[in-house]
């Protein structure tokens, strides 16, 4: 399914968008892509497959949202901005700001367009230490992050493959999910100088200022997050959070945009609490969210969605509205050509180093590909209903006792 034709393609060697006009990539660039992404879906529609098959063309038509979201989606804090690169520098006298990734080599060109929306819309009264964890990464690669290092945004990567060593025998994989999700777990042990943090997932574009995120107040909770729309677009997935984890679905966070409080993650052994629930239970549907979620339960700040906004459900915020889109699940728009919001990830994406990577996987995600994120989450809704199904599911046997799980009674 590879679109053919002469393109102008930036290679990796040109120089950055430092030099470009304001806004990033030459308009004919801009428009290139979306007459590329019409081109693509043009050359589909006539490309003869069954009527069924065509379906799949786009993401949209198949595994929507079936059920509406009532927990609170706008906020008022970090307002989101239309991007306009070189904003002036101020003095920076308001302390560090810690945010940590966890990637593999799969996800560091996705990781470049969060950081470079990130850097672009972010105050810039703050230092920003951003950590990459990760367990091996291309050199190359990991060369071209690290350019985004400049004062007041400094980059730097961390291998927790030792850490790592001591739970992988434990940790269940599946679908897409790799080891790096459950990187998040190491951070308040491997950075003792943070009491506060935020966590981002590399799938995202940030439009609003991250400052304000992290200036929320934790309190006592452990960690602040919205509500997972990829759970609660979905009656299969609730009924899953209820009867597995024994939570409120509306309670149940995304574990890609947290604020975690790193201090009260070390004081009370969050991470011995984890390693042991890990090896008592496995949870197989949502994995390390359902750990999170009912290692944290009840101490949870509720966010607004508009700081993870996933493009599944029903409902749409304007740009003004949103401040953080995570492209969760399979609604990626360097796969699909109808993604909601899918026009602030190619904002970002052209203004990469990665631009022509991207691109390239746009234009060669196959019919293949496609039938095979049909499957998965086809596979993962069925596995959901077993799970709800099984007489010694999680909270079935151990109830409300997160932090007290020596053995059921």
């Amino acid at each position: 399914m590879t679109v053919n034709g002469n393109r102008p393609v930036r290679t990796a060697g040109e120089e950055r968008h430092d030099h470009m006009p304001e806004g990033g990539c030459a308009e004919p660039e801009r428009t290139e892509l979306r007459s590329n992404q019409k081109m693509k879906e043009s050359i589909l529609m006539t490309s003869g497959l069954p009527e069924e098959e065509m379906l799949l063309l786009k993401r949209r038509g198949w595994g929507e949202a079936d059920t509406a979201i009532f927990t609170p989606a706008r906020t008022r804090t970090g307002a989101s901005v239309a991007g306009k690169a070189g904003a002036a520098t101020k003095e920076r006298n308001k302390g560090v700001i810690p945010i940590f990734f966890a990637t593999d080599d799969n996800y560091l060109p996705f990781l470049a367009v969060t950081l470079e929306s990130l850097r672009e819309n972010s105050s810039k009264e703050y230092l920003y230490k951003i950590y990459v964890l990760h367990s091996g990464v291309n050199p190359e690669y990991e060369e071209k992050i690290l350019r985004y290092s400049e004062e007041g945004f400094e980059v730097s990567f961390v291998d927790v493959t030792e850490r790592l060593e001591t739970i992988s025998s434990l940790l269940h994989m599946r679908d897409y999910y790799t080891c790096t999700t459950y990187f998040r777990i190491f951070i308040a042990g491997m950075f003792p100088q943070y009491d506060k943090a935020l966590y981002l997932d590399c799938d995202l574009v940030v439009l609003g200022d991250i400052s304000a995120l992290y200036g929320y107040d934790l309190g006592d909770n452990l960690i602040g997050g919205a509500p997972c729309e990829g759970v609660n677009s979905f009656e299969v997935y609730k009924q899953y959070v209820r009867e597995v984890d024994g939570l409120n679905p509306d309670m149940f966070f995304n574990a890609g945009v947290i604020l975690m409080n790193l201090k009260s993650f070390r004081e009370e052994g969050f991470y011995e609490k984890f390693a042991d629930l890990l090896r008592k239970y496995k949870f197989t549907v949502i994995q390390d969210e359902d750990y999170l979620n009912v290692l944290c339960q009840d101490r949870v700040l509720q966010l607004p969605r508009a700081w993870n906004k996933f493009p599944v459900s029903k409902d749409k915020l304007d740009r003004e509205d949103l401040r953080i889109v995570h492209y969760g699940m399979t609604w990626k728009p360097w796969h699909y050509a109808d993604i909601p919001y899918q026009e602030y990830f190619w904002e970002y994406a052209e203004k990469t180093e990665f631009y022509p990577v991207i691109r390239g996987i746009f234009e060669n995600f196959s019919m293949e590909n496609m039938r095979r994120d049909m499957s998965c989450e086809s596979s993962l809704q069925a596995l959901a209903r077993s799970e709800t199904e099984r007489p010694d599911r999680y909270f079935k046997v151990y109830g409300k006792r997160y932090g007290k799980i020596d053995s059921a009674e």
